[in-house]
């Protein structure tokens, strides 16, 4: 055999021991109801001569080698298994049931998995604990058809569980044990709390309504200075909405009819609300949605005392290509900014953030852009050819 043939014949062996192992079966319940939204595991056996109960908390530290949920017929399929061996494991909330019908890992019967085919039929019977089933609706779409879930949380819950909701508005969790649980909807509406909830022994429907929104829309205005990048932050006693400030000071957000007090979120130390106006009306303490669309929202925000000034000269430049033309800062701090450039080729921006800024003329390719550092003390630069 030659070599060639020799190296393909082994690449070909590997392939085919390096092939991924399947797990089919389907769950149902003690009533022989498709038990769906049920989480199955394949869980790594220990060789034949140990028991799962022989190694200390054994299966309270071995991680799946391959973990699904259920469909809505109870059908699953634990994919990706190296050839082994292998327990299958039903679990809900804490009550194991392992194939094909034990709670004790001992007593599961082991599923030696290979390469060659997908095994199929492993059917079993989960054990529920006592509880009911929980699902529920949202009584209206979200805004621009985007995609939402219900997350579950509770006392008794080890992790947060998900289930998409529908077009339709439906959602559905499956079987949870008794207990109290919290119900959200992520990305969280504006004005829709989390929803508390109990399960005793018998199923559970949630009707969850969505509060209608108003939009609410204005300017942000600084006393002094650029306007930093931040948001606006919206908050009442059961929610919390933010809204982007735009380049230009504009913002615009969807809110419930509530009581909102404005908050600054996402800007420099030092800067604070100075003021909340609706027309002549000061809205400082809490900005009231209705019925109706709030715009013409006027926020204004006091810079920090003392803001240091960034004056400079553009050189190397005859005076005729300066006519009209302004130098432009930009940096993540703030958006780009602009001060017109004198006769002199002179320039004074006189309130500026400390931070780092790109600087450049648009007006006059020849200027070669350029960086500064401002700190909390004034600073003169110089640009063009001569440098900074």
């Amino acid at each position: 055999m030659t070599g060639t043939v020799l190296a393909l014949v082994l690449s070909l062996q590997a392939a085919t021991a390096a092939r991924p192992g399947v797990v089919m079966g389907q769950l149902q319940t003690r009533e022989g109801a498709p038990a769906a939204a049920i989480r199955i595991s394949a869980l790594p056996a220990p060789p034949p001569n140990i028991l799962p109960s022989d190694g200390q908390n054994y299966y309270a530290t071995t991680a799946p080698a391959s973990t699904t949920l259920t469909d809505a017929q109870g059908r699953y399929r634990l994919a990706n298994l190296a050839p082994g061996r292998y327990l299958v494991l039903a679990s809900v909330f804490g009550y194991p049931t392992f194939y094909p019908a034990t709670t004790s890992a001992d007593g599961a019967t082991v599923i030696n998995v290979g390469a060659d085919a997908p095994i199929q039929g492993i059917d079993f019977t989960v054990l529920m604990p006592p509880g009911g089933r929980v699902s529920g609706h949202i009584d209206s779409p979200p805004a621009g058809g985007a995609q939402e879930r219900a997350v579950l949380s509770g006392v008794a819950l080890g992790e947060l569980l998900e289930s998409p909701v529908g077009a339709d508005g439906n959602f559905t969790f499956g079987h949870l044990p008794t207990g109290s649980y919290l119900v959200s909807v992520f990305p969280a509406p504006p004005g829709m709390p989390s929803r508390a909830f109990r399960v005793e022994q018998s199923d559970v429907r949630l009707d969850l309504a969505r509060p209608p929104l108003r939009t609410v829309a204005g300017r942000v205005m600084v006393q002094n200075g650029p306007l930093p990048y931040g948001w606006l932050g919206f908050l009442t006693e059961q929610s919390y909405a933010t809204a982007h400030i735009n380049a230009d000071g504009t913002f615009r957000t969807q809110l419930q009819p509530a009581r909102h007090t404005v908050e600054l979120a996402g800007m420099p130390g030092g800067y604070s609300l100075a003021s909340v106006r609706l027309g002549t009306e000061d809205v400082s303490q809490g900005v009231t949605v209705g019925t109706t669309d709030v715009t013409g929202l006027v926020i204004t925000i006091a810079p920090p005392r003392g803001l240091p000034k960034l004056r400079g000269k553009v050189v190397g430049v005859s005076a005729a290509n300066l006519v009209s033309a302004k130098v432009e800062l930009t940096g993540h701090v703030i958006g780009a900014i602009e001060a017109p450039i004198q006769k002199d080729g002179s320039f004074e921006f006189a309130a500026i953030t400390p931070g780092t800024y790109r600087v450049r003329v648009p007006q006059v390719p020849e200027v070669a852009p350029s960086f500064v550092v401002v700190g909390w003390e004034d600073t003169d630069i110089q640009v063009g050819s001569g440098g900074r």
